[in-house]
């Protein structure tokens, strides 16, 4: 919470135990000890962190656009004893060609993004992994997705096969009704259905659905 990364909007919510709170309750409730958790977005590292603190039974990969935030995560991990996420500089996306995409830097981290918007500054080139490859090898149980608005792009092709719930964040100012309705048919074919329950804002739990 100390250090330049942190902008005085995140501080507040931190301090307030708000930070991230729809993510980490659904998650908390979706989780089961012994699962795989595959976070694309990963920040400061707050959500993976507690979860993995209170289910030390579970095995977390992240991916984080922003290198300037890996150091700032090994140290909240070495803080706090967790051993059991591992963080890799990437972005995930349905592509083999791999190559880089260009995130721009917001002076607010959390609203860094791979699309221009206001407040962005600094630009930086982050190598591209193919998802479906990371779910073939990793056959993560849960998925949890806060990209900023990048996720227009992960559910065009994303194969969710194996998994058994999610949780993301949608950011409607970034990306459109349709994109938001592919999203949606994406995990229904995947027999993923909202857990009403546990949606919260622009936060949307889902959960397989069984036949």
């Amino acid at each position: 919470m100390d250090g330049p990364h942190v902008s005085r909007p995140v501080w507040k919510h931190i301090w307030k135990g708000g930070y991230e709170a729809p993510e980490i309750e659904a998650l908390t409730a979706l989780l089961k000890d012994g699962d795989r958790v595959l976070e694309l977005g990963c920040g400061m590292g707050i959500v993976s962190a507690v979860v993995a603190k209170k289910l030390p039974g579970i095995r977390v990969w992240s991916y984080e656009a922003n290198p300037a935030l890996l150091p700032v995560i090994d140290r909240l991990h070495q803080m706090n004893g967790i051993t059991n996420v591992s963080v890799r500089n990437a972005v995930l996306l349905p592509t083999s060609e791999g190559g880089t995409r260009t995130l721009h830097i917001n002076w607010n981290f959390a609203e860094s993004s791979l699309n221009p918007r206001k407040g962005s500054g600094q630009t930086v080139d982050v190598p591209v992994e193919d998802i479906n490859a990371v779910l073939g090898h990793f056959r993560p149980d849960v998925l949890l997705c806060d990209i900023e608005g990048a996720e227009q792009e992960v559910f065009d092709g994303v194969k969710l096969d194996g998994i058994r719930a999610m949780v993301i964040e949608l950011h409607p100012a970034l990306i459109s009704r349709a994109a938001v309705r592919q999203i949606f048919d994406s995990c229904a074919a995947a027999s993923l259905y909202p857990r009403v329950d546990l949606c919260r804002g622009t936060v949307v739990a889902f959960e397989r659905v069984e036949d």
